[in-house]
């Protein structure tokens, strides 16, 4: 065959590859923000309790901490796209089996926790197993167009699932609802049945058959033993907590410092996801650039400076709906922006430093250490909030992702494996 031939046709199924990946992964996606969020609204009215809204938070975000290295150690064992498509076979199933129960017992809350725990643990493995597959399935020279697509579904899927679950839940039964998420994951795990995930894999590439526990292990001395990658990820561990403080100062200082209605606060928080969107198609058209680090500093300066300029309005004791709407409307899909670009570049290092038999791990284990620190910033910024105007937090929480951006960042080095040639 000839060569020129044979790497076109590549290049084409990359493409197809990475059009399948995105089309799966946000329609799976949007079917878990579907139903997250109507199960949430419906334990809200059976119970009427702020707590048992909390306790279904909990079983969503725990298991992802606690299932990251696991999901991680067997996606570097067993074949990806299998464990790709059984993660929306179990989702669609999990579905079915709550639609038959609910409809012959009722839907009592403990199913429902549980379920949402399933879908977290579901949700982990498909996130591990299709980041650590990117490289494979779209190729060296695609992985920043298919890392952007990537962090665009989730983006966009983060926008419309919330939007269509509202919808759903004011005209269909919580039956039919249930229903529809099966057929969501159902029909991604179809879509991604059709993906080449090997299609740039080495020959000699093979899935390690060492014990679960030493590959596991393994992972752990791999990201201890890569200056760079364990770098990036004690940065993102203390930046994960200061962000935590905003994730919690935001709400109160919109709903309670500004009093937005509901509509100014759902139409303001969403844009952070447009502008993350928005970011990463833009990245996804750009050429991949040879200086990542620098990149990832920069976006850390400006999310910085952004994120205390959230506190400036309460500080000042701005009382304009309209100016202060508008401000955050902007600050806000800002800050979604300079999320992506830091977040694509760190994703494209992390690809292109890490052995393919090693990604698996490698990602599980950044996804759950850089998120296990959330739930304490959460709970500490959260006590700050009683005790110190909310203005403040936004202050020290940029000021200290500003030190760490200067004293950190500035210490690493573009590996020399990450240049591309040209």
């Amino acid at each position: 065959m000839n060569p020129t031939l044979s790497a076109e046709k590549k290049e084409r199924l990359a493409q197809r590859n990475i059009l399948l990946f995105v089309i799966g992964k946000f329609i799976s996606l949007s079917g878990a923000h579907i139903y997250s969020f109507v199960i949430g609204l419906y334990i809200l009215k059976i119970t009427g309790l702020g707590t048992s809204f909390a306790l279904a938070l909990i079983c969503a975000s725990l298991p992802r901490i606690l299932f990251g290295p696991i999901a991680g150690t067997i996606a570097d064992k067993v074949n990806r796209k299998m464990l790709i498509i059984l993660s929306e076979a179990v989702s669609a199933l999990l579905m079915v089996f709550i639609l038959i129960y609910g409809h012959f017992f009722g839907l009592p809350l403990v199913l429902l926790y549980l379920s949402e725990a399933i879908l977290a643990i579901t949700s982990t493995f498909f996130s591990v197993t299709a980041s650590s597959a990117l490289a494979t399935m779209a190729g060296e020279q695609n992985i920043q167009k298919a890392g952007s697509l990537n962090q665009s579904a989730s983006s966009l899927a983060g926008i419309i699932g919330p939007l269509i679950a509202g919808i759903l839940y004011a005209f269909l039964s919580i039956e039919l609802i249930v229903l529809l998420t099966a057929v969501t994951f159902f029909s991604a795990g179809i879509i991604e049945f059709f993906i080449k995930f090997n299609l740039f894999a080495s020959k000699d590439s093979s899935v390690t058959k060492e014990p679960f526990f030493r590959s596991l292990a393994g992972g752990f001395s791999y990201l201890r033993g890569n200056d760079l990658l364990f770098s990036l990820l004690k940065i993102a561990f203390w930046i994960n907590f200061f962000f935590a403080g905003i994730n919690v100062a935001i709400p109160y200082i919109l709903n309670t410092t500004l009093h937005f209605t509901s509509q100014a606060y759902g139409a303001t928080a969403a844009m952070v996801s447009v502008g993350a969107l928005i970011s990463s198609l833009i990245i996804s058209r750009q050429k991949e650039h040879n200086q990542k680090t620098r990149m990832i500093r920069n976006g850390f300066l400006v999310l910085s400076l952004l994120i205390t300029m959230i506190g400036i309005p309460p500080m000042l004791g701005s009382t304009s709906s309209t100016i202060n709407v508008s401000y955050y409307i902007i600050l806000l899909g800002l800050v979604g922006a300079s999320i992506m670009v830091i977040n694509i570049p760190i994703m494209v290092l992390i690809q292109r430093t890490t052995p393919n038999e090693m990604r698996g791990r490698i990602f599980g284990l950044v996804e759950t250490i850089s998120a296990a620190i959330s739930p304490l910033g959460m709970i500490l910024f959260g006590l700050l909030l009683d005790y110190i105007p909310s203005f403040y937090i936004p202050f020290i929480t940029g000021g200290a992702m500003f030190l760490t951006a200067v004293f950190s960042l500035s210490k690493l080095s573009e590996p020399a494996e990450t240049r591309l040639a040209g």
